[in-house]
């Protein structure tokens, strides 16, 4: 007969052998949602199933870190990920952890942060909300979701690194000029002139005065998806005759350098080129992809960089005509064209009191942003709002910003300055910002 110790571990086993055979059912991170009212930037992370969390805030540079346990994410939000931003949040980044996945927020200033469990509803799924607390108080601004994104056309992604920073103040030149703070100026004016046009987005590696390594730079490209990077340097020499600013791409021997790197590197091969992964390639014909990949992104970084050089040239004196090419590690991405602009020498005196001067900053910027949308505008990637408009059979309707000129949105927009100003029942070329003009159907 079985004792009442026999019958309570029989019961015992069974519940453990339940609960072991029981399938730990993952949770899915389905959408992320950003709004901000009331100096309050608010993230919603809408799960499928509930799922634990923690969240803690870390310091230079400032960031929260969001871990949800047991959970992977959606194609929509890993594909849309670097949409999410606001006056506070730079941008989020994200990385398998263990069984689940952390959330890195990049924050433009220090910000408190607490989160909150939301129970699921007719609407929504489980919910984490995290709440950003800082500066002064906005005015609410409208939701973007994640979730919808993946049906929009989306922006060209542009990602500036300012080099240097931080504890490297990069070249010192006369007048006391440090390169850091020229570079992060004309980075700045750069990110703002390029956010002002319809269908691009700037992402910059750096906002304030801290220190990136070379390959964190590159990552931050990476991870925005970006459809190019803009390093901005300014040069110094030891005779303070030379002078000239210049533009630069990877060169073949950086090339065959990087290809060396990527293929013995495990996390390198793992990671998407072209759109393929190398992990699962045998030797040789990963070495052929990622040949293809190289010589296709080094080439449109040199006609990117001719375009820019061409608008530059109106601007600066130039130190050569046409796009130098070296091995620079913040070009070596081998999936997204890169190019470096060296600004001037400030070892020089008339270009470091150049650099030294806003306005001249200003114009520098927006040369180098002229020449960057008109190059995407003539060349605009499949998916993009930009490659849209230009499908359409019919006329649209674009807001004059500033800085516009008649002649460069006829050029941006491949149209005739005759047409346009037909199209717009004009006289002259005399604009004004937010001006409403038709753009004609090609």
């Amino acid at each position: 007969m079985q004792t009442k110790f026999q019958t309570l571990l029989s019961i015992f086993l069974f519940w453990m052998a339940s609960m072991l055979s029981m399938e730990v059912v993952a949770s899915e991170v389905r959408d992320i949602r950003v709004a901000q009212q009331d100096g309050i930037t608010r993230l919603v992370f809408e799960l499928s199933e509930k799922s634990t969390h923690r969240v803690f805030p870390l310091s230079n540079p400032d960031r929260v870190v969001v871990d949800i346990s047991d959970a992977h994410l959606s194609n929509a939000v890993v594909n849309n990920l670097s949409a999410l931003s606001s006056d506070v949040l730079m941008r989020v980044r994200y990385a398998k952890r263990n069984d689940g996945v952390r959330f890195v927020l990049d924050l433009a200033q220090a910000a408190r942060a607490k989160s909150t469990e939301l129970a699921a509803n007719q609407t929504y799924g489980p919910r984490i909300m995290v709440e950003l607390e800082y500066g002064e108080k906005k005015p609410a601004t409208i939701v973007k979701s994640l979730a919808n994104l993946s049906q929009e056309k989306r922006d060209i992604v542009i990602a500036i690194d300012p080099g240097h920073g931080g504890k490297d103040p990069g070249a010192l030149g006369q007048y006391k000029v440090r390169e850091k703070d020229i570079v992060l100026s004309i980075g700045k004016e750069l990110a703002r002139r390029i956010n002002e046009v319809e269908g691009f987005k700037a992402v910059m590696t750096r906002s304030t005065d801290v220190f990136l390594k070379l390959r964190d730079r590159s990552r931050v490209a990476r991870e925005a998806n970006a459809d190019l990077m803009i390093s901005v340097h300014a040069d110094a020499f030891t005779k303070p005759s030379a002078r000239g600013a210049s533009v630069w791409a990877l060169s073949l021997s950086g090339k065959t350098s990087e290809m060396g790197r990527w293929l013995a590197q495990q996390e390198n091969a793992a990671d998407l080129v072209g759109g393929i992964s190398l992990d699962d390639k045998d030797q040789l014909l990963a070495e052929v992809l990622l040949d293809m990949s190289m010589n296709s992104t080094i080439q449109m970084s040199l006609n990117i960089g001719q375009s820019v050089l061409g608008e530059m040239k109106n601007v600066a004196k130039l130190h050569k005509n046409t796009v130098q090419q070296a091995g620079f590690v913040v070009l070596k991405s081998p999936d997204i064209p890169s190019i470096l602009v060296e600004t001037g020498f400030v070892s020089n005196k008339t270009e470091a009191k150049n650099l030294s001067s806003r306005t001249y900053r200003v114009k520098l910027a927006a040369a180098i942003a002229e020449g960057v949308i008109d190059y995407y505008t003539k060349n605009a990637p499949e998916g993009t709002l930009v490659a849209w408009k230009q499908k359409k059979h019919s006329d649209y309707i674009y807001t004059v910003s500033k800085g516009d000129t008649l002649s460069k949105i006829a050029r941006r927009n491949q149209v005739s300055l005759g047409v346009l100003r037909k199209a717009n029942n004009l006289k002259n070329d005399v604009i004004w910002v937010g001006q409403k003009l038709v753009i004609p159907a090609g």
